[in-house]
């Protein structure tokens, strides 16, 4: 029966998907974290497909098949598969532990191909009307993947020198660092998983429908492609003598699970309570089957326990539908590594005819002086190889995966013959294949167009309120961003350009802080604190009296990796300052680009918040290579005062100041004690940079009204430092007013923040630190106009 069901209960139902199981206990519990780490990618790479946008191609693709088969034009034959699997061990014996045995794994792929070709006369075979025989067959690939024959088929030995891996390790390091190219191999991973993890049995990567209109990549992240098992459930106890099989998921059944995830399967419950798995010959449940609840009846009918996506032991399950094929059957033809693996036909390793030859690369849409990475896939295992690259460096190449420049703008074809021993290919030619932006490997972006109205538009024009649209205002709010699609694909921000207005400063110290975000959080609001930068009021009114942006260059290098990000700013409302950042006119804006953070922390765009279709005029400085930093001690001192520049970005740095009292001095480090207001350039050399130099202005204080003895830092007190479940800041001076407290971590996330009124000489705020990691903290407090940083550490 097919289910329909909204998007919104569907996602909703992913984060309950990790359930517990006891590997070793006596009552355990399948689990899958297929689902939980899609999602996770989905928020790591926003470039990929949303599922909606997955299941609506795939949709397309399976009626296409189904009115082939009515019609009897059926693909002919039975593919096959290679497998490589990643025997991931800590040094054990070959056949001890970790180090799976050969005949170990060699059981498992038989069983696999039990299951998927339901075979009669094994536990994989069926007679429910339903019930399919998939027709794609799995081989231990015999060759590697320069064509060598492999001593092991199909099996790479990798010591790990580690006893057991969460799923954040595997998907940060591991399998980065030991997949096969996966255009050609399926590869599988066989661990321990421990840690927040140790209750898995397996995990898959969906595959990505790619290659259409506005995605730039290949499919998802190939360098994650696989699938990961439990080393305990790997295999079949019925066709050896394997120890460390645990019951009851020791039949081999959690592979074929989880290829059926790599496939494009769902859940057979679909994640929800008689939730949608998008096939039609499945019967709804209510909810994942344990054990063998043979006649389970929920959702009105009864459930396919043994199907082999649900959750039920390994003896239990013997069946893949009609309708499950057929889904299947369509990810491997729009799926292009799925496509990929079937095209190259390592299971057979025999030269039978003159190479077919076919590529892919990382990208197709690159920016001006941009390197592509091209990957050949040409069949019958060519041995050599001759490209031309249209408006590329290197024009030609004979290398089987070259790198390729481009640096003029244009769109380019590029060709490719293959040769094995039986002679040459035909010349493939693929024509408007790459395409060079016109922008540059350096680059200024903004959603804020010219023929804009610059505007400072006040909140009153949206309800009875006070303060700026986009600034300080009477609802408090407490940041504004602006969203950067980064559809080019820059590395890096090394700064950004921000024009402000509407501005009222309260003291000296007065400052803001411009924040950049990655785009990870919902609906690619603002997510994570990438970093941080604090700027004073007292440049911005410099910048606003002579009509020009303010300029912030970071500290550091921040890396963006090539994935849309947001620009904008932190309000402080504790020590009375005002501010504003232009925007355009009401109705300007295409697109929802601007954000707003209310004072409970919820991030909406404008165009939600207060139906305020707008953008403002923030632009990032961004590219490909690093650009010139200065980080600086302090950018407020008292005359003669010293500070501390450092140069980051370049290996050779050259320094000077405006008022002439340093001069090409060299080396990464100035310390300096300026007198008056200077601004300080640092030149960089020695490295391909965006940027090479930076500048930096340290304000020094009015000598009448600086007061030395820093009252604030002289009476802030952390204790117990180290410390564990809770944290007391203890302020004590003599003055008075609202005192604002954040607690950062070492990368500048903000873990907590509240603003205490202190009224007399003595005030002290206790945190609950108990539900954070151990590690180093950074404890912010802000008290008239006075910053002060302290260091707090968790063991």
């Amino acid at each position: 029966m097919l289910r329909i069901l909204s998007v919104f209960f569907l996602i909703a139902g992913l984060s309950n998907l990790v359930l517990s199981q006891t590997i070793d206990g006596t009552t355990p519990t399948r689990t899958c974290a297929t689902m939980t780490q899609d999602s996770i990618n989905r928020i790591r790479f926003p470039e990929r497909q949303t599922l909606d946008e997955f299941e609506f191609q795939i949709n397309k693709k399976i009626k296409e098949i189904s009115a082939r088969n009515a019609i009897g034009k059926t693909k002919a034959g039975i593919v096959t598969i290679p497998i490589i699997v990643h025997v991931i061990h800590n040094g054990e014996p070959i056949g001890s532990g970790l180090n799976l045995s050969q005949a170990q794994v060699k059981s498992q792929i038989d069983v696999l191909n039990e299951d998927f070709r339901r075979k009669v006369g094994t536990p994989g075979f069926n007679n429910n009307p339903v019930g399919a025989d998939i027709e794609i067959e799995f081989c231990l690939s015999p060759v590697d993947e320069t064509g060598k024959a492999m001593a092991e088929p199909g099996i790479d030995r990798f010591n790990g020198n580690k006893s057991s891996w969460t799923r954040e390790e595997i998907e940060g390091a591991l399998k980065s660092t030991t997949i096969w190219n996966p255009n050609l191999f399926y590869n599988i991973w066989t661990l321990k998983f421990g840690g927040t993890s140790s209750n898995l049995l397996g995990y898959a990567q969906f595959p990505d429908q790619s290659g259409l209109g506005g995605l730039n990549e290949t499919g998802g992240p190939a360098s994650t492609d696989g699938v990961v098992i439990q080393y305990t459930s790997f295999g079949s106890a019925d066709k050896g003598n394997f120890p460390i099989m645990s019951a009851p998921y020791n039949k081999g059944r959690t592979l074929a699970h989880e290829t059926g995830h790599w496939l494009g399967l769902r859940h057979i419950w679909g994640d929800g309570n008689c939730a949608d798995d998008f096939v039609s010959d499945t019967p709804p449940a209510a909810s994942a089957s344990s054990g063998c609840q043979v006649g389970r009846f929920s959702c009105g009918g009864t459930n396919m326990v043994e199907n082999y996506m649900d959750y039920s032991n390994d003896a239990c399950m013997n069946i893949f539908t009609v309708g499950q094929k057929t889904r299947m059957q369509a990810v491997i033809e729009l799926s292009p590594r799925r496509k990929s693996l079937i095209d190259a036909n390592l299971c057979s390793p025999v030269v039978a005819d003159v190479p077919t030859p076919n590529f892919t690369s990382d990208k197709q849409l690159i920016l001006l002086g941009g390197e592509i990475s091209f990957t050949d896939l040409s069949t019958n295992f060519p041995n050599e190889w001759s490209w031309t690259f249209e408006g590329g460096d290197p024009a030609t190449s004979i290398d089987r995966n070259p790198r390729v420049k481009y640096s003029a703008a244009g769109v380019y074809k590029v060709k490719l013959e293959a040769k094995n021993t039986l002679g040459s290919s035909a010349l493939l030619e693929k024509i408007n294949y790459i395409t060079v932006s016109g922008e540059g490997l350096c680059n200024t972006t903004t959603n804020f167009l010219n023929t804009y109205t610059k505007s400072f538009i006040p909140l009153s024009n949206y309800g009875n309120y006070t303060g700026q649209l986009t600034g300080h205002n009477s609802l408090k709010s407490k940041a504004l961003s602006e969203f950067f699609a980064n559809t080019l694909g820059y590395e890096y921000i090394s700064g950004v350009k921000i024009q402000f207005g509407q501005i009222k400063s309260i003291g000296e110290d007065a400052s803001i802080t411009v924040i950049i975000w990655n785009a990870r959080g919902s609906q690619r609001a603002p997510g994570s604190v990438i970093e941080r930068k604090v700027v004073l009021l007292k440049q911005i009114q410099e910048d606003v009296a002579n009509s020009r942006p303010t300029t912030i260059i970071l500290d550091r290098e921040t890396p963006v990796f090539s994935k849309p990000y947001h620009v904008g700013i932190e309000l402080n409302y504790s020590d009375g300052n005002a501010l504003a950042i232009q925007s355009s006119a009401d109705g300007e804006a295409t697109n929802s680009t601007s954000w707003i953070q209310d004072k409970d922390g919820v991030w909406q765009p404008y165009a939600i918040a207060f139906g305020a279709n707008i953008a403002m005029n923030i632009q990032p400085i961004i590219g490909m290579n690093p650009s010139v930093q200065i980080s600086a001690s302090k950018l407020l001192v008292y005359p003669g005062e010293e500070v501390v520049l450092n140069g980051r970005g370049a290996s050779i740095f050259v320094w000077s100041a405006a008022d002439g009292s340093v001069s090409n001095y060299a080396g990464p480090q100035l310390i300096a004690h300026p007198t008056t207001t200077t601004t300080y350039t640092a030149k960089g050399s020695g490295l391909e940079l965006c940027n090479k130099a930076a500048t930096t202005t340290i304000y020094v204080r009015d000598e009448i009204t600086a007061v030395k003895d820093d009252l604030l830092e002289a009476g802030i007190n952390l204790y117990p430092n180290p410390g564990t479940d809770k944290l007391t800041i203890a302020i004590e001076n003599k003055l008075q007013g609202l005192v604002s407290v954040q607690m950062l971590s070492a990368i500048g996330q903000v873990i907590n923040q509240t603003v205490v009124e202190k009224t007399e000489t003595r005030t002290a705020k206790t945190i609950d630190t108990s539900d954070i990691p151990p590690g180093i903290y950074l404890i912010v407090v802000q008290q008239q106009g006075q910053t002060v940083v302290k260091k707090w550490a968790k063991y």
